[in-house]
């Protein structure tokens, strides 16, 4: 007797992305959508005159050659759509200043605003209300999957790595207008190219670490459009014996990918970060500089620097030489111990800290070797990031002591969007192109009106 199977929940997902139009957005996730839309370009733009080993990435692209499609942000030139997903995926997450869920733990948008703006171009004109929706899309499903997978001490996966290729999926099926069963074909083509492990952060010396969005960025581009061309993909992706959860996660709640679907957009409580470094960091990083700024401590009084740390915070820590004297400017951005310390010395913590030569600041690596880590299980992650906490001792005798659950940048304590435009026209200053310096503010107004805008692939126009 043949058995049938629930519909995997691939179907619901689908049909909410081919149902749901602009009007359908409520204000704070359209908001939101924006915002996150010329953050993520900001920082790609910053990425690409910053880091060193884009390249040797951006060559190899250009390399394969192809159709001129789509753009590659401040390198110039054009080829095949997945693969400007792939460049400037590559950039969107170089910085570790890119776009952030602290509930799910999750990047929301470093792989589905680069894949939507190579679409974008190809497929042109697209128009704002429609890119808009798409990105919105692609936000929700990516943080409902995240939260729909319980928090672990030791998580295996790197769960944007593995996840974001299905919001990346759901972006470009909406903006290519993909029917149900062919954005069911591309999750299921998306399944083969999900992959990601924590050894992505938990190693040091990587460039790849920071680069990964570029995988899921291209993946959702292929995979939508190789449905789009009817090849059929794996129908029970998410729910099969052999599919996304069982495989990668083996628990998780299926009411959480579903609920208030279509009426509730998780992406209207995405945070920008305030620092270029790993969200993790961001608790010590305002807890330092509410410390130093508050009780007026300087640099040569400090004594020493302890951070309480549970399981999840325990990993940017460790091994902790390595930690106070990164090799790689990603290594630097995702060690505490070392974010901390520019914080401490220098009542701030910007771009400029991260580069190669700042790395090897004696100042920095002295104040670095003060900071250690002290494990408290009451800072464990349970559901959502936990809060950190910092105590620094000065030469006199004096320790200060500060928690901090909600970091410059949280949706409780949220970045305006002036702080959003003047992150933006900061992260441009370190463009490749100097051209590109120019059109900054174009960007900025074009952005403002997104909604009104006929074709959005104008906004790449002012990047290339």
């Amino acid at each position: 007797m043949e058995v049938l199977l629930p519909r995997d929940v691939a179907y619901t997902l689908a049909k909410n992305i081919v149902d749901t139009e602009f009007d359908d957005l409520p204000t704070k996730a359209v908001d939101a959508a924006k915002k996150s839309i010329i953050d993520t370009l900001g920082v790609i733009v910053g990425a690409s005159g910053t880091i060193p080993s884009l390249s040797g990435l951006v060559d190899l692209v250009k390399e394969a050659g192809g159709k001129p499609e789509s753009t590659i942000i401040a390198f110039g030139g054009k080829v095949p759509a997945w693969m400007a997903a792939f460049a400037n995926g590559a950039m969107a997450h170089c910085l570790d200043y890119d776009d952030y869920d602290w509930n799910s733990t999750y990047h929301p948008s470093s792989a589905v605003v680069p894949a939507g703006f190579a679409i974008a171009e190809r497929n042109r004109p697209i128009n704002g209300k429609e890119f808009i929706t798409a990105i919105a899309l692609g936000q929700d499903l990516g943080i409902r999957l995240a939260l729909a997978i319980p928090m672990e001490r030791k998580p295996p996966w790197q769960r944007t790595a593995v996840l974001s290729i299905f919001a990346s999926v759901a972006t470009v099926t909406k903006l290519l207008k993909l029917d149900e069963e062919k954005v069911v074909d591309a999750f299921g083509i998306a399944l083969c190219q999900s992959a990601g492990t924590l050894e992505l952060r938990k190693g040091v010396g990587t460039d790849i670490g920071g680069m990964y969005p570029a995988f899921p960025a291209k993946g959702g581009v292929l995979s939508a459009l190789l449905a789009q061309r009817g090849v059929t993909g794996i129908k029970r992706c998410f729910e099969g014996k052999g599919g996304l959860f069982n495989v990668y996660f083996s628990r998780w709640d299926r009411e959480t990918i579903i609920s208030d679907l279509g009426s509730k957009f998780t992406g209207a409580h995405i945070s920008l970060k305030a620092w270029p470094s790993c969200a993790i960091s961001h608790v010590y990083i305002d807890a330092t500089l509410s410390l130093v700024r508050e009780n007026d401590i300087r640099p040569e009084d400090i004594h020493c620097i302890v951070v309480y740390v549970g399981d999840w915070a325990q990993g940017p820590c460790e091994p902790l030489p390595a930690r106070q004297k990164p090799a790689t400017i990603l290594d630097a951005k995702g060690s505490i111990p070392f974010c901390v310390a520019v914080a401490a010395l220098r009542r701030n913590v910007v771009l400029d800290d991260f580069s190669s030569s700042a790395l090897k600041d004696p100042k920095t690596l002295e104040m670095a070797e003060k900071v250690t880590p002290k494990f408290d299980g009451r800072l464990n992650i349970v559901t959502g990031a936990p809060p950190g906490v910092v105590e620094i001792s000065t030469k006199g005798g004096g320790t200060f002591h500060k928690e901090v659950k909600h970091p410059y940048g949280h949706p409780e304590n949220p970045i305006t969007w002036e702080g959003v435009k003047d992150k933006f026209r900061d992260c441009a200053r370190y463009a490749k192109n100097d051209l590109l310096k120019h059109n900054v503010e174009k960007v900025v107004e074009l952005t403002l009106q997104l909604e009104h805008l006929g074709d959005v692939a104008e906004i790449i126009e002012q990047l290339a």
